[in-house]
């Protein structure tokens, strides 16, 4: 069977996760080129995948005018990058797998999607959650209706302060300004994907979300900090302050990568960290300061076309990173936590005015992102081989109602109006 050729826009963290599959099963992708406009970046991939410098490049139209070598793009390109780095490519004969958000404006993502059936490539979007063991396990019980039918689903993400000060108050996804994406696109697509997915793709009719800054902001800053955690008299005892990545390597990955030129995340010293706080223009901040100007916690609710609803709440900077899920049926209910990777359900018994109570261990399930990471590229890779659907395949078609579920949500809280979705997929304040 074919092994896919793939090229990689964007070695971050993502685009090398993924690439992985290259080298754990050779016979089904082989990476062919790459792009980033990092240099070390670049060098480094360059000799994780064997290539000869012809096929890397730095910008992605240098890579235009190279000959066509993949099969396919795995874009892993920054939010604000991904249309116009996507939609020459299936005119160009290439299907597309690309890093969510895929877009922050409806009629782009609409016009996206057409553009890949016109050609009849094929687009799917990297929500690894549905890859996941815990998520896939849910989906497959609603789906047997051995607990009836879907009634209503309530859905909450809680930030850990480490990742929220290294991606959404000082990272690179800290400014819907500069990255384009409001913090339910950039950090909650994934579960407004898994609310539509989980409800067998039913349409979702209307959108109302309130959302709020009011942790990381200048009136909670303490009178006698400065605007550098290193320089503050409150370095050892702020539960934001980044004094605490000195000698902690658990958000280097993310933190550092790309941060110190001719260096990657994991050669970067204490000394260069140091440096990098007390230079770059936001990793070393007061998280008070800003330059932020996303929500920190955020409630939506949404109202689909067959009467289930749903609901998300959107807490950043918690003591402990989690989702959690609780499913309502007409005769039982799910709920479990995801980093637990253990699933409860409860099972209505009539006839003893009782309930059947069951415990789901999933055991280990592998690394990234709950073990979806690797099992999304693999199932891309095989659809191409095969054309076999999965139970969790992302490919547009299923994936666009959650991306509008999330772009409604922000478009509510910013207008504080409901928002109705129609049925050409228009977003209306109402």
């Amino acid at each position: 069977m074919k092994c896919i050729n793939v090229a990689i826009f964007g070695l971050g963290n993502r685009g090398n996760t993924y690439g992985e599959l290259a080298l754990i099963k050779p016979n089904k992708m082989k990476v062919v080129q790459i792009v980033d406009n990092n240099e070390t970046a670049l060098n480094y991939a360059k000799n994780l995948y064997k290539l000869n410098d012809e096929d890397c490049f730095s910008s992605f139209e240098e890579w235009l005018k190279a000959p066509k070598k993949a099969d396919a793009v795995i874009n892993c390109t920054m939010d604000q990058y991904h249309i116009e780095t996507t939609m020459p490519l299936f005119k160009l004969g290439y299907d597309v797998l690309l890093e969510k958000p895929i877009c922050n404006n409806p009629e782009e993502l609409v016009m996206l999607m057409n553009e890949s059936k016109k050609y009849n490539k094929v687009l799917m979007i990297c929500h690894v959650l549905r890859y996941t063991p815990f998520y896939s396990r849910i989906k497959k019980i609603i789906d047997s209706k051995e607990l009836g039918d879907l009634v209503s689903i309530e859905m909450a993400e809680h930030v850990y302060i480490p990742h929220m000060m290294s991606s959404y108050v000082r990272g690179k996804w800290r400014s819907e300004k500069e990255c384009g994406s409001a913090m339910i696109m950039a950090k909650c697509c994934h579960d407004t994907d898994l609310m539509c997915w989980l409800n067998d793709g039913d349409k979702p009719d209307y959108v109302s979300s309130f959302g709020r800054r009011s942790v990381f902001v200048p009136k909670n800053k303490p009178s006698d900090a400065t605007d550098r955690c290193l320089t503050c008299p409150h370095k050892e005892t702020c539960r934001y302050s980044c004094y605490f990545y000195l000698l902690n390597k658990a958000q280097d990955p993310i933190v550092f990568n790309n941060a110190v030129p001719g260096k990657r995340w994991d050669e970067v010293t204490v000394e260069d960290k140091k440096k990098v706080f007390m230079e770059s223009p936001t990793l070393g901040r007061c998280a008070f300061d800003g330059p932020q100007d996303l929500v920190d916690h955020q409630m939506t609710m949404v109202d689909f076309n067959n009467g289930v609803t749903c609901s998300l709440a959107m807490i950043g900077g918690t003591s402990y990173p989690c989702r959690t899920i609780h499913i309502i049926l007409t005769n039982g209910e799910i709920f479990g936590t995801f980093e637990s990777n253990k699933i409860t359900t409860r099972k209505y018994i009539k006839e003893k005015f009782s309930r059947e109570t069951k415990n789901i261990y999933l055991g280990d399930v592998g690394k990234g992102h709950g073990g979806g990471d690797i099992r999304l590229v693999e199932d891309f890779v095989d659809y191409l081989r095969t054309r076999k659907l999965s139970i969790s395949q992302t490919n547009i078609d299923t994936s666009i109602d959650g991306h509008l579920v999330g772009m409604a949500a922000d478009l509510s809280d910013k207008n504080r109006r409901t928002v109705e979705i129609s049925d050409d997929r228009r977003l209306i304040l109402k």
